[in-house]
């Protein structure tokens, strides 16, 4: 029989899905803040898989997957279990905020990291939000018991939808060559489980950049970085309106992720309805398409497609209408485009595409060199 698994008060019952809520923080009005909690789990015993969403309060995609994804019906083939949290910032939904008043930054950037901490807290500083508290003790819970992560966003409307390929570091100040190797090897199996999930992989910032935007703090990257265990994000598209085609895929992609787990019998399923690209190489992610001047940048690419080098990209307009000297914009990479951003009219400086381009660089690596020094 499977083991009993509790997150607060939902407990594991063999054959059943169970709901609950793990109590996070008390508000300052008494209250309590929660995480809502499923637990699905078959009759026979296996990994044990957590699927998070919804961190950020304009992302409603994740939760239909994950309402979607968990039924009777896959209970009763499941082999292992699965910990489902369809909102890890309920306060978010509440107030529509991406970054909701409770915190002062984003909220997937409070996850706990190796990074030492000062043996003496600056009085001046303020101590850590009680949500990223919160998220340190649930950070606990799934070492102790994840042997994967999935978690589910949104990137923006009219983005195509796919799956960020975290960089896998290592420390290599001491134990290099075991540090390294055991890095290849949860390299590797992050990148078959990407493989499973079906969708267009795009590898995420290179590594300085990573550090200094503290994505390795994000739920993904953290489970991953701190945790050891694979994970990864998926991003599904826009936001508030889901699309039931990205839902569809994600579904499939999730139980196909299940199968490669030895979770769930059967064959792979075909992922359809949604743009999956493979050019050929490795992408990376990219804002580096920006606006040279103010001014109207009428695009002239859609999301999903290949873009070469020197092709244009955006005839560049003034107010009135009248043609800019740079135009057209023509792109400095190959790659493929993600998505658009909002609107025609620019300042300079700001991003008009979000790009995903030729990447060149290994997908493991050390730490920053003074990464793991004493503040």
């Amino acid at each position: 029989m499977p083991h009993t698994t509790q997150l607060g008060t939902a407990v594991s019952r063999p054959g059943s899905i169970q709901y609950g809520q793990w109590d996070a923080f008390t508000h300052a009005t008494g209250h309590i803040e929660f995480l809502p909690v499923i637990i699905a789990q078959g009759k026979e015993p296996g990994p044990c898989i957590w699927l998070t969403a919804a961190i950020h309060g304009v992302e409603h995609t994740g939760p239909w997957v994950l309402h979607a994804l968990l039924t009777q019906d896959l209970v009763e083939k499941l082999h292992g279990t699965i910990i489902a949290i369809p909102s890890l910032c309920p306060v978010g939904l509440r107030v529509n905020e991406y970054v909701p008043y409770i915190v002062e930054k984003n909220p997937n950037r409070l996850w706990p990291e190796d990074k030492p901490k000062p043996a003496q807290p600056d009085p001046e500083k303020r101590p850590p939000f009680p949500l990223e508290t919160a998220y340190q003790r649930l950070f606990e819970r799934i070492k102790e018991t994840a042997n994967f992560l999935i978690d589910y966003h949104n990137a923006s409307i009219g983005s195509i939808p796919f799956a960020f390929r975290d960089r896998v570091l290592y420390r290599e100040d001491k134990n290099l060559e075991e540090n390294k190797t055991e890095a290849q090897q949860l390299a590797g199996r992050l990148d078959k489980m990407l493989t499973a999930f079906g969708f267009t992989i795009v590898n995420e910032n290179l590594v300085e950049k990573y550090i200094d935007e503290d994505l390795h703090r994000s739920t993904s990257g953290a489970v991953l970085m701190k945790g050891r265990i694979p994970a990864f994000t998926v991003e599904l598209g826009g936001g508030q309106m889901p699309d039931r085609a990205i839902v569809t895929a994600a579904v499939a992609g999730t139980r196909n992720v299940l199968r490669w787990a030895g979770m769930l019998p059967g064959e792979m399923e075909p992922i359809s309805g949604i743009t999956i690209i493979d050019p050929g190489y490795p992408v990376r992610t990219s804002v580096r398409t920006r606006m040279p001047g103010p001014g109207v940048a009428i695009h002239l690419k859609e999301p999903g497609e290949m873009v070469a080098i020197d092709e244009p990209i955006a005839e560049l307009q003034d107010i009135w209408g009248r043609p800019l000297p740079q135009s057209p914009l023509v792109s400095d990479r190959e790659g493929f485009i993600l998505s658009r951003s909002h609107g025609i009219f620019f300042d300079q400086g700001e991003a008009i595409y979000h790009m995903a381009i030729r990447d060149e660089e290994p997908l493991l690596g050390p730490y920053p060199r003074d990464f793991f020094k004493e503040n």
